[in-house]
């Protein structure tokens, strides 16, 4: 049984409904628009804009659906980053370039966005992805974090130059320009100003918010990097001998407390984000 989820507006989802008027099947769940059975397909339309397709072979549904929304498959460039609500562990940017032939390898994957994505499903396509495809990708230690907020540096603009290399790197392996995608996290206009003193900018960029449904080079993107979160936090409990939590929940107040405790400031300041709430609230900094 295969599956691929594909995100779509409210005019889109619409237009859906009227193709498949005539194949719908009986569903109680309340968060279905409709369900609708063709050619073997089970297409499942949620009313957040999530379409569901299962079944033996999905391809040819979803090329039919595409033609119907008059969508195109084209080339791009998206950039991601993770790492971000995590107090533990790195922030890694990846940057992935996905030709239109690219677009049909990343949907068998069922590609989507990382943060709907369980980390065993992470690790198992992670690598495929990374081994076919362009990409750069680029991870800030702990360590390093926090000496650029000593020197003044905040959140944003850490990332908008770790982007940005990532960005040029990968544009660089291209033979010719392409759409670049970012997933913005602050306004175009603070985004070049926070690079501004670089010396190569790419400047060509289409921020959008949930850019991972815009185009699956982003999502693909989201997930190399969120693997290779997932390597570097596991490398980081096997040196402290406890297992790390993910995100930034009393359980990791705790776990910062412990970890002080037990191991000291200076092993803290290896794995955590000293400048997160969760550290900066607890007394011992």
């Amino acid at each position: 049984m295969k599956h691929y989820t594909i995100s779509v507006n409210d005019s889109e989802l619409e237009k859906l409904n009227k193709v498949y008027q005539y194949h719908v099947i009986e569903d109680s769940n309340p968060y279905l628009l409709f369900h609708a059975e063709h050619n073997g397909i089970d297409i499942l339309a949620y009313k957040t804009g999530k379409v569901l397709l299962q079944g033996k072979e999905v391809t040819h549904e979803l090329i039919s659906i595409k033609k119907h929304l008059n969508r195109e498959d084209y080339a791009a460039v998206g950039s991601d980053e993770v790492g971000t609500g995590d107090v533990f562990g790195p922030i890694v940017v990846c940057s992935l370039y996905a030709s239109s032939s690219d677009i049909a390898f990343l949907e068998s994957l069922n590609v989507r966005d990382s943060k709907n994505m369980s980390d065993k499903m992470i690790i198992s396509i992670a690598p495929k992805i990374a081994k076919k495809l362009i990409h750069s990708l680029l991870i800030l230690t702990p360590q390093k974090y926090n000496k650029l907020v000593s020197q003044g540096y905040n959140l944003n603009k850490i990332k908008a130059l770790l982007h940005n290399q990532a960005i040029v790197k990968t544009t660089s392996k291209l033979s010719e320009p392409v759409p670049v995608i970012v997933d913005q996290f602050c306004t175009p206009q603070l985004y070049f100003n926070y690079i501004k003193d670089e010396t190569l900018i790419y400047r060509d960029i289409d921020f959008h918010v949930r850019a991972e449904s815009v185009h699956l080079s982003v999502a693909a993107a989201s997930i190399i990097a969120r693997y290779a979160f997932l390597v570097k936090m596991s490398e980081y409990s096997q040196k402290i001998a406890i297992p790390l939590l993910k995100g930034a929940s009393k359980d990791v107040d705790e776990q910062i407390k412990l970890i002080y405790e037990t191991k000291g400031k200076s092993k803290l300041e290896l794995i955590a984000k000293m400048n997160y709430k969760n550290i900066t609230k607890q007394n011992f900094v």
